[in-house]
């Protein structure tokens, strides 16, 4: 480059050369690829390095970055085309326009401030007379850049293309190429980011540096799990039965090959540490990077990082999802753990993560720069998934689909965690549906510990009474009043305020009836969680109503559960609260049960229930001790031949299209805007509760700003309503919005204090109105 070409200026004057940044880029970029298990890529890193940022050669580049012109310059567009045209093409005739190289270049280049484009969005800018301008002004100073590129092309461009088609065609031909381009942009950008932080933000390099440096080795983490195991109590027939499974999971993870598991032990069986141990030895056999663990709700994640972080220490445990808390510490360690997160969570840069579905998921399915940062270090990671059976039916295929990405392309070994496993690896299409777009899972899902029913016999300390009984909600409060200690789960948060308003009128006393339901915070559902465990412990008689937010992993142990009719899963799992513990005389009861004045359900709860009363119609038995696996995957192959469709945004139309795969044509932003596990609530509201209450007042009057920390510490006091319940809560003038930037006049929706209720949340003037939110 015979002219000094600068990719970023300091404020005091210091100058980063254009050399300089494709070095540290490339430096990084061939790193990623390498701990990703695919050094063979690692030339094509060095390639997206040396060409992401050749736009910002263009003159008009050059006077913007230097203050001599106001005018910006875009240069992503300008540097894709540069390195499209740079690389041979295939002749006419060809499905492919361009080679592979060429488009995953053209992709990632483009993006890689903006997001991944969709494809026909891309051809269109790279055709646009603006970029073609750019570029031929950038090309000018760019002549050893281009000779590097033509050698770059004789030495690996054969075998890379080679290798780039082997790779995306692992499981249908070519279905997998979106996957490498978002694994490719992954590296591109955290690269990008990276090397431009080191040079314009050198203190906050120090800090990302000091968070990511200590960490101890995976052989160290296991030593410490090994010794936190050694503790326990080696006594009796149930400890006896984990230790076997725990040695099961040890041994399997030391020898097993990359592939799908699944984890079956039943309640009490020691799952969460046992899952941990397999992972340890199976990260070790194959040189992972990482361990992830990935759980439904955030309640569970909370509960299941604590326990990790007391075993492996607070720094090599990162949590990461919305409602995260840095309480408990003074304020400036609470500001130091919350600069340390942050930092981490940009790109996963630690050995232990622990998040939710919704972050993982969308981040994998997401356009976005930011989401994309973490990617690479998914790849050659093992990854845990903890209660997969709330994978949601609507989106199913695309998770499947995006499973089998993980396996194939980036070489991720998966683990699935559940006591009602769904068989993803069946085929579950049907002659009988209009659409059969379900996705089977390329291979067989192999169990760590093979079901044993005399060494799980242990554990049977539930009767599941399976008949299902209907009750008017009085009648229903008599019933539970009769205990002096009890769970209620039903399927509505109407449902809930109902039961809870209805024990009350039988005389029980408010401390002695708890309500949990999303129409509280989180904030206020943990203290109310806790407030359970701590009753329990005492001995103190607790009636407990909740929706099935209390299902999936809370560790609570009620001698007593009643269950309104939903599918065997949601059974199953309600049967893990009761008697958790195995330590009561007598066996714990389950009792299913139907409100005859309760909402009417709809959507998937509706699905599951016609599917569980399908079988228990066509089935003998109505009482078990446990439920057999074998009546699980009935359940589940009935309740998957009722779902309409399992792709329901047309996700794979997006991004799997056989047609569109071939020539390497991906719409990766219309995938990103259509994948959103969490898309059924149309308002999100903060309400005055405990510390919420403080922070709202201070946004008022405008003495805190709404900064990320301060929003992410306003999460927990975040409640999502749907579109009726709004109208309710605006007619009783409830709700208004407050300016918390008065520069952008950024507004937040906020709830009234005489609209949160200490017991029940979120309230309206009508208690009666039904919510299409579960949960």
């Amino acid at each position: 480059m015979p002219n000094l070409i600068i990719a970023h200026t300091r404020e005091d004057g210091s100058i980063q050369s254009l050399p300089e940044h494709i070095e540290g880029v490339a430096q990084h970029c061939t790193q990623f690829l390498e701990q990703a298990g695919l050094p063979e890529l690692a030339p094509l890193g060095r390639l997206l390095a040396q060409l992401h940022d050749a736009g910002k050669a263009q003159p008009a580049f050059q006077r913007y970055i230097l203050g001599k012109s106001d005018q910006k310059a875009p240069h992503s567009a300008a540097g894709a085309l540069l390195a499209t045209s740079l690389l041979p093409s295939y002749p006419k005739g060809c499905p492919l326009k361009r080679t592979r190289i060429a488009q995953l270049l053209a992709y990632a280049i483009s993006g890689h401030h903006r997001g991944l484009y969709d494809y026909g969005e891309l051809e269109t800018k790279l055709k646009d007379i603006d970029t073609k301008d750019r570029c031929k002004k950038a090309e000018g100073d760019l002549s050893e850049l281009m000779s590097e590129v033509q050698n770059w092309v004789k030495e690996h461009g054969a075998k890379t293309e080679a290798y780039l088609r082997k790779l995306a065609s692992r499981v249908e031909e070519e279905e997998q190429a979106q996957a490498l381009i978002r694994l490719l942009f992954s590296c591109l950008v955290d690269a990008d980011f990276l090397d431009t932080e080191a040079f314009m933000d050198e203190e906050r390099r120090e800090r990302r540096h000091e968070a990511a440096c200590g960490y101890a080795s995976l052989e160290v983490l296991r030593d410490r799990l090994t010794k936190h195991m050694e503790g326990f109590s080696k006594a009796g027939a149930i400890n006896e039965a984990r230790r076997a499974s725990l040695n099961q999971c040890r041994a399997h993870g030391r020898t097993c090959p990359k592939g799908y598991y699944s984890l079956f032990l039943p309640t009490g069986g020691g799952k969460t540490l046992s899952s941990m141990a397999w992972a340890l030895e199976t990260a070790l056999k194959h040189e992972a990077q990482r361990i992830i663990y990935v759980i439904p709700y955030t309640s569970i994640i909370t509960q299941t990082a604590g326990i990790f972080r007391e075993i492996f220490g607070e720094e090599h445990v990162l949590e990461h999802h919305s409602d995260i808390s840095f309480s408990g510490g003074e304020a400036s360690q609470e500001a130091e753990r919350y600069e340390r997160t942050r930092l981490l969570a940009e790109n996963w840069d630690a050995p232990i993560i622990v998040t939710t579905n919704v972050q993982f998921f969308e981040s994998l399915f997401s356009h976005k720069v930011s989401r994309n940062r973490k990617v690479h270090s998914i790849a050659n990671a093992v990854v845990v998934f903890d209660e997969v059976q709330m994978f949601p039916t609507e989106f199913l295929s695309p998770m499947l689909r995006l499973l089998d990405d993980l396996k194939h392309i980036y070489g991720t070994q998966l683990l699935f965690c559940s006591a009602t496993l769904p068989p993803f690896d069946k085929d579950h299409s049907s002659s009988f549906k209009r659409v059969n777009d379900y996705h089977q899972l390329s291979d067989a899902i192999q169990p760590i510990v093979p079901e044993d029913p005399e060494l799980f016999k242990v554990f049977d300390r539930v009767i599941y009474h399976l008949e299902e009984k209907t009750y008017a909600t009085e009648e229903l409060a008599q019933a539970l009043g009769q205990h002096a200690s009890a769970l209620c789960i039903v399927n509505s948060r109407r449902d809930a305020s109902q039961l809870y308003r209805a024990l009350l009128e039988t005389g029980k006393e408010a401390q002695d009836v708890i309500h949990l339901s999303r129409n509280m915070c989180s904030a206020h559902l943990k203290e109310r969680i806790a407030e359970i465990r701590q009753r329990l412990k005492e001995d103190i008689s607790t009636i407990v109503i909740s929706t099935q937010l209390i299902e999936a992993g809370v560790d609570i142990d009620l001698p007593i559960v009643y269950r309104a009719m939903s599918g065997l899963d949601s059974i199953v799992q309600a049967g893990g609260r009761c008697n958790r513990e195995g330590k009561r005389p007598a066996p714990g009861e389950v009792y299913v049960f139907s409100l005859s004045d309760g909402g009417k359900a709809f959507g998937a709860i509706a699905q599951g229930q016609h599917a569980t009363r399908f079988l228990l119609d066509n089935s003998e038995a109505q009482t078990y001790t446990s439920i057999p696996l074998e009546l699980i995957e009935a359940y589940y192959n009935r309740y998957y031949s009722s779902v309409e469709s399992f792709d329901t945004k047309g996700i794979g139309e997006s991004l799997y299209d056989e047609d569109e795969a071939k020539r390497w044509r991906f719409d990766f932003e219309q995938a990103s805007d259509a994948f959103r596990l969490i898309d059924n609530v149309d308002h999100d509201l903060f309400v005055p509760y405990a510390r919420g209450k403080e922070l709202i007042e201070e946004l008022q009057r405008q003495t805190l700003h709404l900064d990320r920390r301060t929003m992410r510490e306003l999460q927990q006091y975040h409640v999502s309503i749907s579109k009726g319940r709004y109208k309710e809560l605006m007619a009783a003038r409830l709700l208004s919005e407050v300016i918390v930037n008065r520069d952008t006049k950024q507004t937040i929706l906020v709830l009234a204090p005489q609209g949160y209720d200490e017991a029940l949340g979120v309230c309206t003037t009508n208690p009666l109105l039904d919510e299409p939110l579960f949960g």
